[in-house]
């Protein structure tokens, strides 16, 4: 690649950061909106309900996760219809298998849980794995074509109709099973876009041994990864839904759906848009990797770890703004979860470098150090604080593994201090700012409550 190309490819990348952070804030004050009409409609148990929903089907997803978009998208034969068609038919069946174990199992998981209103719900909410399987894989090879921009509008207009529905069962049903309706038909909604919006999108049944053998040994490493993944991310919430309340599980939920929006915005950033562009610049002139590690998301790295600040030091007085005085204790959970929301996207950066560098166990070397930290960390906490020692172990979860990644990054020579500490430090001074906006309100509407005395 020649040095124009890579501008051009740099500035690509700019153009798509625009349209995926635009729509992923939309996403963002969808999702608010909605969280604060459905309190209002809805109790804490209700939002228990489907918060442990949410963490059982994650674990049931990370266990069971093949990588197929790591797969797919830098093969070779990634546009073959016979190639995509073997991945499909591999990956629908995983859908089919997912939803009966789920409907199987879900007495089982109530039981254990303790909670018998959850068997029902989690029976039903089962379907939402069949559903997802059967979906084009248009929505993976997308990505090798550059269209994060149609994948980003796809994913807000599904969570515009998603939201619409809840909202209008909620007035009907007055219980969870809105928020459940509305999953599985999102669930439906993105099946059929994901063959009308996208060309060549027809799937077909398929087999061959030879690409099903590769696909497989690929897996093995995905899945020891992915089930790191899901301890490190579930087990609070496994824990938690064990020593909380419905009541109480539901605030945390709460807590961690609003923490889950800048998650899934950094998130949706970093595998969208910056990881094609270091998979193709590795590829075609991996000397320039060094280079593009940072300059490619510079500047939206920085206002994300503001913004992530901000919500740490501001997430009293924004769940006081947006809720009413049942979910107050919210506030507390939301911003120990920011802290580790915050310093993902630098990690999750670089583990994205590494898997385009074709080092995938580095990564799995990253999830082994989140690991150690939570096993230390966590029971630490709650013998010394009880639950809030459990997340704010959580909440500190990616220092350890921001160190490591460091020394990982500092391997391929492509480790910036500076540029590291900066991201830290910008973090760091969206709190301070926060922290002291939120002092201020709440001074004056102390002093206008005493004046009115």
């Amino acid at each position: 690649m020649s040095l124009p190309s890579l501008r051009q490819l740099i500035a690509l990348s700019t153009t798509r950061t625009g349209v995926v952070v635009l729509t992923n804030v939309g996403s963002l004050l969808v999702r608010t909106v909605s969280s604060v009409i459905l309190t209002r409609l809805l109790t804490p148990q209700d939002f228990g309900i489907v918060g442990i929903i949410g963490a059982v089907f994650f674990v049931l997803g990370m266990i069971t996760d093949l990588g197929f978009t790591a797969f797919v998208v830098p093969h070779q034969r990634g546009d073959e219809r016979h190639f995509r068609d073997v991945i499909w038919t591999i990956h629908a069946g995983r859908g089919l298998a997912l939803a009966l174990l789920a409907a199987v199992a879900s007495p089982a998981v109530a039981w254990v849980l303790g909670k018998p209103p959850l068997a029902l719900p989690l029976a039903v909410a089962s379907v939402t794995f069949f559903l997802n399987g059967i979906a084009s894989l248009s929505l993976i090879t997308a990505l090798r074509h550059h269209s994060a921009r149609k994948l980003s509008v796809l994913d807000l207009v599904l969570q515009v109709l998603q939201t619409i529905a809840c909202l209008l069962l909620a007035l009907w049903w007055r219980n969870a099973w809105a928020m459940i309706a509305g999953m599985v038909l999102q669930s439906a909604l993105r099946v059929v876009l994901s063959y009308t919006w996208f060309s060549d999108s027809k799937q077909s049944p398929a087999r061959d041994p030879a690409i099903s053998r590769e696909f497989l040994a690929f897996s093995k490493l995905i899945l020891a990864t992915s089930a790191s993944t899901l301890v490190i991310l579930q087990t609070d919430k496994l824990v938690l839904a064990r020593l909380f309340s419905l009541e109480q599980f539901g605030l945390y939920a709460l807590a961690l759906s609003l923490a889950s929006a800048p998650m899934a915005i950094g998130d949706s950033y970093i595998t969208r848009v910056v990881f094609p562009v270091y998979a193709q610049i590795w590829r075609s002139q991996p000397d320039a990797i060094a280079d593009v590690y940072y300059r490619v998301r510079r500047s939206a790295s920085l206002l994300y770890a503001f913004a992530c600040g901000g919500l740490i030091g501001g997430a009293h007085l924004l769940v006081t703004i947006l809720y009413d005085p049942r979910y107050a204790g919210a506030g507390t959970w939301l911003s120990l979860l920011v802290v580790s929301v915050a310093l993902r996207l630098p990690n999750v950066a670089a583990s994205q470098l590494l898997v385009a560098m074709g080092d995938i166990k580095s990564t799995l070397q990253v999830n082994v150090v989140r690991l150690i930290w939570l096993a230390i960390a966590m029971p630490l906490g709650y013998l010394q604080f009880g639950a809030v020692g459990v997340v704010a172990s959580v909440g500190l979860l990616e220092a350890p593994a921001m160190l490591y990644s460091w020394l990982l990054l500092r391997r391929k020579h492509v480790l910036d201090l500076r540029q590291e500490l900066l991201f830290v430090a910008m973090v760091i001074f969206g709190a301070a700012v926060a922290f002291g906006v939120a002092s201020q309100i709440h001074l004056a509407h102390a002093d206008l409550m005493f004046g009115r005395r």
